[in-house]
């Protein structure tokens, strides 16, 4: 190491613009290329107002630096809604991808090295257009209220690295009638509909955010099923949808009522109308571990 480099642990962030030859195809290069230069102004303008530091911009793509993951996981999901404002006068538009990991990083002469940086630009080549990617070991490090904004999708091979890497992916895009506001969960600005959730005598009701369900004493719903995971499933509130999201060995079983049994494994599943929750063993009738759920308006009538 020289004088001038330094180690510190950062967020680093990719953020790389997905289709680029097809704009250019589509609208020449002349407003091909104005288009590209406006995403990457965008994205260089949200990462100076997240307190970030744009290292470079190599071709179509940015690298930039966060703090910590909770600034660069918000700090993407305005990038995404930044470039989906952009104006355009046709159906043909920019998409970025975006992928960060955190970990300690070598400064040296205004770049970055290390790999941390190379576990990144891995997970962000990875994501497809309006997704972002992030390390499990990232969102590990998350605050309690951003969590709830990211899903697991189990490991995953990167090239040139022998072991995989857990991958998690951020629910940014919530629909118009909801957003990522700092310092609290999603929120919806119009919550048309409830969902109310029981167990027993225990019941819990659902308008924005999420509920984790699992075996584990931390959990927002804590089932006793024998065969459910500690972290076994999660319902959460996806443009204006009700969405279990199976995160368990044995999978969720859902019947609703007047339908057939569905099994998740490692899938989502919208709910709607009234129905049965099972963890890790079919579910046919109400019980001690057997989640009731029931989709409702606000003003109480009945959503199917």
């Amino acid at each position: 190491m020289s004088a001038s480099d330094s180690i510190a642990d950062r967020a680093v962030l990719f953020a790389d613009i997905a289709g680029s030859t097809r704009l250019y195809e589509a609208l020449g290069d002349a407003e091909a290329l104005r288009r590209v230069e406006a995403c990457l102004a965008a994205l260089r303008s949200v990462t100076s107002q997240f307190g970030g530091k744009v290292v470079k911009t190599i071709g179509d793509e940015v690298l930039c630096v966060f703090g910590d993951a909770g600034t660069a996981l918000r700090a993407a999901a305005e990038m995404q809604g930044s470039v989906r404002a952009l104006p355009s006068k046709d159906d043909v538009r920019p998409a970025v991808r975006i992928g960060f990991h955190t970990g300690p990083v070598l400064e040296r002469d205004g770049d970055v090295f290390g790999d941390t940086v190379n576990v990144a630009a891995r997970i962000a080549g990875l994501a497809k257009a309006h997704q972002i990617l992030s390390s499990d070991s990232a969102c590990e490090t998350l605050p309690g209220y951003l969590r709830m904004s990211v899903r697991s999708l189990g490991e995953a091979a990167l090239k040139g690295r022998s072991e995989a890497v857990g991958l998690c992916e951020v629910i940014w895009d919530l629909g118009q009638d909801m957003t990522l506001v700092e310092g609290v969960a999603p929120v919806a600005s119009m919550a048309a509909r409830e969902l109310t959730l029981s167990c027993g005598d225990r019941q819990w009701r659902l308008t924005q955010g999420a509920l984790g369900i699992g075996r584990d004493a931390a959990s927002d719903i804590v089932v006793a099923a024998p065969r459910a995971s500690r972290q076994h499933a999660r319902i959460e509130v996806r443009n204006g949808k009700f969405v279990l999201v199976d995160l368990s060995s044995n999978g969720t079983f859902v019947r609703p009522n007047g339908a057939d049994l569905v099994l998740l494994k490692r899938e989502d599943y919208v709910l709607a109308g009234r129905g049965l929750i099972g963890f890790g063993d079919e579910v046919s009738d109400p019980g001690p571990n057997v989640l009731v759920y029931d989709c409702v308006s606000v003003t109480g009538s009945d959503g199917a």
